[in-house]
């Protein structure tokens, strides 16, 4: 087996295995994908988002996780998203939730035995595919048209293999092929790229660097955004259960604008903000791990996406003809180079 084949094995087989240990919490129903419908979490999530709910023993929930519990009232027959803010011990675990979004705490409490789960990741927009498949237009060309196309290429298939001749000289067709064809990695232009978009990238996200790190909060504590892009800023306190007496502990700001929070006199806490082009969810949980967590992670991610989006720039399938061409120009350059030498 050639050393591109055992790559691309390889990564396929890292990605079967990334897939299967994904799903496979679906399949046992331990964890739930929901699609968000009202706007009482936003901005952490937004409706039309999608959210995945992890089953947990309600003996492990503390202040401040987010979790899927079922309604009352007249939403009993649907599942609500808030945010823990005080828990009752007894026989029985009862929680009080609020929703980030919501000036004032829910009117009615939650018994664990409602729980369905804890918020533990979120896909933006992914909830609003199964509306868009409504429209007739787009329903058309996000799935009649691939499908049948995907159709007409199997037919093709089912043809060239309907004769057992017919398919031995198609297999040996193909085998041609693919030893004459290779793939060449223009290690310039790859490098190139990364390099521009790392830099373009790294000063979107580095406008909103300045104040990152740790910091000390005072009643009230001006966070700016001098940038021209929306921003989201984390604070994460030394002490965890100080988290919820700032007001508010995460938030958007508008561009070239600002925002005050209160906070209990000399809190210390560690400040990330990043420009609002990553899920808020997303940042929150990065910020836990390390203030400037937030912004390596969208720096790597867009010049990642960027990189591959651009993959035929830098990586270029050549056939025979091609190679054989490819020879012929670097053989007219060496004599060209002998012959300047001898004159």
């Amino acid at each position: 087996m050639k050393k591109r084949e055992i790559i691309q094995a390889t990564i396929i087989f890292l990605i079967a295995v990334f897939l299967v240990n994904s799903l496979i919490p679906f399949f046992t129903g331990s964890s739930q994908a929901l699609i968000v419908l009202s706007g009482s979490m936003t901005p952490l999530v937004l409706p039309g988002d999608m959210i995945v709910a992890k089953s947990i023993s309600t003996d492990e929930l503390t202040v401040g996780d987010v979790v899927v519990f079922r309604g009352t009232g007249e939403k009993a027959d649907s599942l609500v998203t808030h945010r823990i803010v005080n828990i009752q011990e007894g026989k029985e675990r009862v929680f009080q939730t609020k929703g980030d979004a919501n000036e004032e705490i829910d009117d009615f409490k939650v018994p664990a035995s409602d729980v369905v789960g804890k918020l533990t990741f979120v896909i933006p927009f992914a909830g609003h595919l199964p509306e868009a498949s409504k429209n007739t237009n787009l329903f058309f060309l996000t799935v009649i048209l691939p499908a049948g196309l995907i159709i007409l290429d199997e037919s093709k298939n089912i043809l060239k293999y309907s004769s057992p001749a017919r398919a031995r000289k198609f297999e040996r067709e193909q085998k041609k092929v693919a030893r004459r064809t290779s793939y060449v990695l223009d290690g310039i232009r790859l490098a190139a790229l990364i390099f521009i978009s790392g830099f373009v990238f790294t000063g979107i996200f580095l406008q909103n660097l300045e104040g990152n790190g740790p910091v000390v909060l005072e009643k009230e504590y001006k966070v700016e955004n001098s940038g021209i892009l929306p921003s989201v800023y984390v604070f994460t306190p030394d002490n965890p259960e100080q988290k919820f007496a700032i007001e508010h502990w995460y938030g958007v700001i508008p561009p070239a604008n600002s925002t005050l929070v209160i906070a209990p006199g000399n809190t210390p806490a560690k400040l990330s903000t990043v420009p609002y082009i990553l899920p808020v969810f997303w940042i929150t949980e990065l910020a836990e791990i390390s203030p400037y967590l937030p912004t390596a992670f969208g720096i790597l991610l867009y010049v990642s996406a960027f990189t591959l989006l651009l993959s035929p720039f830098w990586c270029r399938k050549l056939g025979a003809r091609s190679h054989r061409k490819k020879i012929l120009i670097h053989w007219l350059l060496a004599q060209s180079k002998r012959t300047l030498n001898l004159g």
